[in-house]
């Protein structure tokens, strides 16, 4: 029996991929008692806030109490502390946190940091488009140039994600209540410029074309398994209409970015593809996201594989990629569509 702990968030697909496996107890930490995905885990906790002197400890109580084997994190903003503690949890409770390394965990979760290493690396320079930086209102008004994107350079589920558009587009936006997620040039000049963000923000071009995805297990600097998609349409962080893709240039694109920053484990790559069909890098997950159940759907199960590996069960590192038109609405959970859903 392998017992795995999820931290920190919402994960019913991490949940519905582990249970394809028998052998398997899946305990997690809960943000509520109400939490709708308390009755998929066996075992559950309402833990303190990851950023208290109070996590660590109780995280060491509950790896010790359920005898956990493995720790995977599923929450963005942890995810630093997490892969910083890697050694030390392993010390005191024998568990494994299933992440990179710190190292590269810090410049994949930080867009910033990210989008800086990959422009001065000439293996993936191709796939960074303009970006800058703006810690306060005062210098992103002096940077921005409509139409563009804001977003934070540590962010979840497009917490603090703003497309600028010119004011009479906002306008008419507004007027026909389609002006979420939308700011104006006007609006922002009515901010004090000394205001400033809690976490930077990057100001880049917004791309109109498709969007990709790859869930990827990475092992040995390699990736193994990948699931590629292509979203048909997007209703916010967390919600997608999906199919799976066979797309050679994502994989070239995926491998290259894997080399350079060393990453391991299970992550989620996403891409925006230009109107002349370039590939531009949009974010890394350096994590199971929730979409990571599309993979079992295919029967490329990446956590189940992973566990196999890291328990020493299975020592294949042969390629395999999720087959392509498998269908599926994300949110939250995964519902299978038809041709016809789409």
């Amino acid at each position: 029996m392998i017992t795995v702990l999820l931290t920190d968030g919402e994960f019913t697909g991490m949940i519905r991929s582990l249970r394809q496996r028998e052998d398997i107890r899946i305990v997690g930490f809960v943000f509520s008692s109400n939490a709708a995905h308390r009755v998929m885990l066996d075992s559950s906790y309402i833990a303190p806030a990851w950023d208290s002197p109070e996590y660590v400890p109780f995280l060491i109580d509950v790896i010790k109490n359920e005898d956990v084997d493995y720790i995977f994190p599923v929450v963005t903003r942890s995810l630093e502390l997490m892969a910083s503690i890697q050694d030390e949890i392993r010390k005191k409770t024998g568990a494994v946190i299933v992440t990179p390394s710190y190292e590269a965990v810090s410049i994949a979760n930080n867009k910033a940091k990210l989008y800086e290493a990959l422009k001065d690396d000439p293996l993936t320079a191709e796939y960074i488009t303009e970006f800058e930086v703006a810690d306060s209102i005062g210098s992103l008004k002096d940077k921005i140039k409509a139409p563009c994107v804001i977003k934070p350079a540590v962010g979840e589920n497009r917490e603090g994600f703003f497309r600028v558009v010119s004011d009479d587009i906002w306008q008419k936006a507004f007027l026909e209540g389609r002006s979420d997620g939308k700011v104006c040039p006007s609006l922002l000049d009515k901010m004090e410029g000394d205001l400033h963000f809690a976490e930077p923000r990057l100001i880049m071009p917004y791309l109109p074309g498709k969007e990709w995805d790859a869930d990827l297990l990475i092992m040995e600097g390699r990736i193994i398994s990948a699931t590629i998609r292509q979203n048909l349409d997007m209703f916010g962080g967390l919600s997608a209409c999906t199919v799976t893709c066979d797309e050679p240039r994502m994989l070239e694109a995926c491998g290259k970015i894997v080399s350079s920053l060393g990453l391991n484990g299970l992550c989620c790559i996403s891409f925006k593809e230009t109107e002349e069909g370039d590939l531009k890098l949009l974010e890394i997950n350096p994590r199971a996201m929730g979409s990571i159940f599309v993979s079992g759907l295919g029967g490329n199960n990446l956590p189940l594989r992973l566990l196999s590996i890291l328990s020493g069960e299975d020592d294949d590192m042969t390629f395999r990629i999720t087959p392509s038109g498998i269908r599926a609405s994300l949110y939250y959970d995964i519902i299978r569509m038809t041709e016809e859903d789409a």
